[in-house]
């Protein structure tokens, strides 16, 4: 096979492949040739590609597993993307590797974890591990910055990747983990309803005190043919409580908003809203305000 059949052949890989594997499609000295030309890289120890594909964290990840050998997985965020879930760009591979003699020194891109547990793992088609989402959020969580980390995880549940028992289950397995307690108080919003920070910031900020013991969060609620999801409402005042993100500023958004608050009234709801500046900025005027709009309701009753 010629360097430049080599290269078209090549061109629809996503995995990396050993000089071994490269000279039984070429000669060596075609394979020579191409890695003298810059035409094929070496992502790491015996592990090539193309050079267009040399960046890419498929050609990177599936390089770092194998090269790192039996036991080895990848993790971070680079585990997620193979479920589907890609948060964030994935400039750093994750790799985490049983523990045992120290390995020979990573490029930047790659950053090696050694743990001194089993951990669970699935496969990347065709024989790459992966760790399992669970395990790779509760490992990638403390390597974020904090304002990162609550859209990733409750980005991870909605992506139906994870759920709280899952996780619990990968912190319970994991005898270190960066940033437990924070992740492990996230869990405990997400058991509660909370579906994004805004909403764990109200829970933990806004609605709380006696007023709002019988507040439900994430209710679901059908009227006129329609389902809703609300954010949380008070049920024996017939109160809903909106905590609006940025999105909710958009004219098609905004026009939803007032169609759900005109359906919920025709069964005696009101709802109040707040942006995400009100909760994160003057959480006790939400709570004051919140709380008397309850017990004027509930004297009304």
């Amino acid at each position: 096979m010629s360097s430049r059949h080599l290269k078209a052949l090549l061109r629809g890989d996503s995995a990396p492949r050993t000089y071994a594997q490269l000279s039984a499609l070429a000669s060596r000295s075609t394979v020579a040739r191409a890695v003298a030309a810059g035409d094929l890289v070496r992502v790491l120890p015996d592990q090539y590609c193309l050079a267009e594909h040399a960046e890419s964290w498929t050609m990177r990840a599936r390089a770092a597993a194998a090269w790192a050998g039996p036991g080895a997985a990848v993790g971070g965020l680079a585990a997620l993307a193979v479920f589907g879930y890609t948060p964030l760009p994935i400039d750093t591979v994750d790799l985490v590797v049983p523990w045992g003699p120290g390995r020979r020194e990573a490029p930047e891109w790659l950053r090696v974890r050694h743990l001194t547990v089993p951990f669970r793992t699935a496969v990347w088609s065709p024989r790459t591990p992966v760790l399992i989402p669970a395990v790779a959020v509760a490992l990638g969580y403390g390597s974020l910055r904090p304002s990162q980390r609550a859209s990733f995880v409750h980005g991870a549940v909605k992506a139906g990747l994870v759920d709280p028992s899952s996780l619990s289950r990968a912190l319970n397995d994991l005898p270190r983990v960066a940033s437990r307690a924070d992740l492990v108080k996230r869990i405990g919003h997400i058991e509660n309803g909370a579906e994004s920070y805004l909403e764990e910031r109200g829970m933990t900020g806004v609605f709380r005190g006696a007023a709002f013991m019988d507040l439900t969060f994430q209710h679901r609620l059908r009227v006129r043919g329609v389902g809703y999801r609300l954010d949380a409402v008070h049920l024996p005042t017939r109160t809903v409580f909106e905590l609006d993100g940025g999105g909710h500023g958009k004219p098609e958004q905004r026009q939803k908003d007032v169609t759900r608050d005109a359906l919920l009234a025709t069964l005696g709801y009101v709802t109040v809203r707040f942006t995400l500046d009100d909760v994160t900025l003057r959480p006790d005027w939400c709570r004051e305000v919140a709380r008397e709009v309850v017990l004027l309701r509930a004297n009304d009753a």
